[in-house]
């Protein structure tokens, strides 16, 4: 910090430092310091990246998910195509349980690419909670094949786990 201080001295409008300080001060866990180093960088150059997912990130870590989610779907913007970012925003939108809004972007993502295996298993969930069990189903069948197709014996024990669940659920009534 005391580095990146000095820079800023030499010149007030270095945006990398104060995008660099964001990402020091939320890994020292200092958020609101992490959170006006990311808005300075923000404030002299909008479209910058790395301190738009910072911020986003700090919120996130502050279960602020209404303004992570904003943050990120403001990355969206910028790359709307990364589905690291669109990961971010289903996850938000998750933690927030705005289920419906999860399911569009966990989509988001299988559209870029369908073999995404966490987007299928994270589906599972949000289809869960709508009570979609067919989707729901649907999705363990896809994870399950896609276990197979990359040895991955996790992803096919997750799904198993998730289909008994769901099968129990599916007969409940209120």
């Amino acid at each position: 910090i005391v580095i990146l201080l000095r820079a800023l001295e030499l010149d007030p409008k270095f945006v990398p430092a104060y995008t660099r300080m964001g990402l020091v001060y939320s890994e020292a866990d200092q958020r609101s310091e992490a959170i006006d180093s990311f808005k300075k960088a923000l404030e002299m150059d909008p479209k910058n990246l790395p301190a738009q997912l910072g911020l986003g990130e700090v919120y996130s870590k502050m279960t602020r998910n209404d303004l992570a989610v904003a943050e990120f779907l403001k990355a969206e913007t910028l790359q709307p195509e990364n589905k690291e970012i669109l990961f971010k925003i289903a996850l938000e939108y998750w933690y927030d349980q705005k289920l419906n809004e999860a399911s569009t972007y966990y989509n988001k993502i299988l559209a870029i690419d369908p073999e995404h295996t966490q987007a299928h298993l994270n589906l599972i969930s949000v289809y869960e909670k709508l009570k979609d069990w067919e989707k729901a189903l649907k999705e363990i069948e896809i994870s399950k094949q896609l276990g197979k197709k990359n040895n991955n014996t996790q992803t096919i024990a997750i799904a198993e786990r998730k289909l008994a669940f769901i099968k129990g659920r599916m007969n409940m009534t209120d």
